[in-house]
């Protein structure tokens, strides 16, 4: 209930849904986002960024322990992000 309120709220103030937050950027603000998004993950995991989905990938199928108390569940919600992102990425590149 308290979240329906604020977010009829900041849709009121800023003319935004909050469910959706990048639907108001232009696909050149959305493109420059992900990039940066992209570089911050390589940066901080050392490792392109489909490598590192790959890695996750692996380590959910050995039945490793989970990257800072993360679930099963987000971790396969990241990897699909990730290869998303770099089905994406290539697919612009072309």
């Amino acid at each position: 209930m308290v979240k329906s309120i604020l977010e009829r709220r900041l849709f009121k103030l800023e003319g935004r849904n909050p469910a959706r937050p990048y639907e108001h950027l232009t696909d050149e603000q959305l493109d420059a986002r992900i990039a940066d998004g992209t570089t911050r993950i390589e940066a901080a995991t050392g490792m392109d960024l489909a490598d590192y989905a790959e890695v996750l990938s692996e380590a959910l199928r050995a039945g490793e322990p989970l990257p800072d108390g993360m679930t099963k569940m987000e971790i396969q919600g990241i990897i699909a992000s990730f290869r998303d992102v770099v089905s994406t990425r290539s697919h612009h590149a072309q």
